[in-house]
């Protein structure tokens, strides 16, 4: 390393402009746990870095980064030896600049750093409950006291905040490796992503999730002291107590933003319930699949090594009991949709027609229409001459299907329909031009099926096309 030194302003905006060096440091001091980063692994990382700069950018990386330059320029706090390695530690304050540019830099609240934090303000509370002091901005020891309190305070919903966002983040995280693991196509690596993840995420949970949902939590109830809406309600009391009402006010604002962390972390915890409960389930499910695909494989092989057994015999399936019954299952109907104009149009149209027929009933011009089952001539004909009003004034459209979308139809508006009423609309819409509106049959050779009540009839698919002038 260079002998010369920089000043911490300099050296400091060489380290802004070459950021990711300690965006990689802080990333491998968080994945080891660790508060510091190990010199070699440090100079290491440089060397990388300043591979691909120019010779005078390379000299000023060298001099910037010097461990004697980072000491002197207070960006490292400590040089030690442990183990026969030399560590390094930096300034926190150092560190938390550099976790700014980086969401999933910031650092994730544990239970022990909850509690030291929560142990401070609850030091803080007991001086100002105890009327050791004058209770006045003009005495330095209470002026003091409360501005430590503020800080903390401040520091503590900062640090939250900072979790929680990159806490929120996680459903995408938990959206790769899901991805991840799908698209690999070799069951080992499958198995080994899939309880990586699970591993992963269920110390995120128990380590920082679950311990600051419980930190957050006003209802919780600690054995060494009050928790932290305690704290607070007894510091408001406490400013009211000397008509302090401003910083009675900040310490009730405190206790709102906090309690909409509680909400939001919630959340998130419940994201990753799910993610987690998830997962195991298709784990489970792979795990026994191959379980019964690896005794599949054993049986097909006592097959091979005995030539008198051509097939496997079915109490395999028996001592499995997944099979069981499989093939008298039926198969599942195929939904034809269809993405095509045509198919398309067809809908519109099929929506649109029933649409007109709505309105004719809130005209009230069918509502007694009644279908009878009488032989009298009469009576036949006053029912013909009912379909064909009826008929007559249905907006004709574009149909694949024109016996179906006409039984649709009239059904709706007889209380006691019959097939016959259909074979009566059919045959007036085939003789009538009027009726047809602009459109041509097609008669097709498919078949379709119509049931009526006990029976079921069949008959030939008529299909309508609209004439183009």
């Amino acid at each position: 390393m260079s002998d010369q030194r920089l000043l911490t302003i300099p050296t400091f905006t060489i380290m802004l402009e070459h950021h990711t060096i300690m965006r990689d440091v802080i990333r491998t001091m968080d994945e080891g746990g660790e508060p510091y980063v190990r010199e070699a692994s440090f100079i290491s990382r440089l060397h990388r870095y300043i591979q691909g700069q120019s010779k005078e950018k390379q000299k000023q990386l060298r001099t910037a980064f010097s461990t004697d330059n980072l000491l002197a320029s207070h960006i490292l706090v400590d040089k030690d030896e442990f183990g026969g390695e030399s560590r390094l530690i930096f300034d926190r304050a150092v560190i938390g600049v550099f976790r700014l540019f980086d969401r999933s830099l910031f650092q994730d609240l544990t239970d022990v750093a909850l509690k030291i934090q929560l142990g401070g303000i609850r030091l803080l509370l007991g001086k100002l409950q105890s009327g050791s002091m004058l209770y006045s901005d003009s005495d330095l020891d209470f002026k003091e006291l409360i501005d430590e309190l503020f800080h903390q305070l401040s520091e503590l919903l900062n640090s939250i905040r900072l979790n929680l966002v990159k806490m929120q983040t996680i459903n995408q995280e938990l959206s790769d490796a899901s991805e991840l693991a799908a698209k690999s196509h070799n069951p080992q690596v499958f198995s080994a992503l899939q309880q990586e993840s699970i591993e992963k995420i269920s110390l995120l949970l128990s380590r920082h999730i679950l311990p600051t949902r419980q930190f957050l939590d006003e209802k919780s109830r600690l054995n060494d002291g009050p928790n932290l809406f305690e704290c607070l309600q007894n510091l408001r009391s406490q400013f009211d107590q000397h008509q302090d009402h401003q910083r009675a006010n900040a310490m009730l604002r405190y206790e709102v933003s906090f309690n909409s962390f509680h909400k939001q972390i919630s959340k998130v915890s419940q994201s990753v319930d799910q993610f987690l409960a998830r997962s195991k389930k298709r784990l489970q499910q792979f795990n026994a699949i191959e379980g019964a695909f690896s005794e599949l494989v054993n049986a097909l092989d006592a097959t091979k090594q005995n030539l008198k057994r051509s097939q496997i015999d079915g109490q395999f399936a028996r001592d499995n009991g997944s099979f069981m019954g499989l093939m008298q299952q039926a198969r599942p109907k195929v939904l034809r949709i269809s993405s095509s104009e045509a198919y398309l149009n067809n809908v519109v149209s099929d929506i649109e027609a029933r649409v007109v027929d709505r309105s004719l009933l809130e005209q009230s011009r069918y509502v007694d229409l009644v279908s009878v089952k009488d032989d009298s001539t009469e009576q036949r004909l006053a029912r013909a001459e009912q379909i064909f009003e009826l008929v007559k004034d249905m907006k004709m459209a574009e149909y694949q299907d024109l016996t179906l979308s006409l039984h649709r139809r009239l059904k709706d508006y007889f209380s006691d329909y019959h097939f016959v009423d259909l074979l009566e609309g059919l045959n007036f819409i085939l003789r009538s031009e009027a009726m047809l509106d602009g459109h041509t049959l097609k008669m097709t050779n498919f078949r379709q099926r119509l049931a009526q009540g006990d029976n079921i009839y069949l008959y030939r698919k008529i299909r309508t096309e609209r004439v183009i002038q």
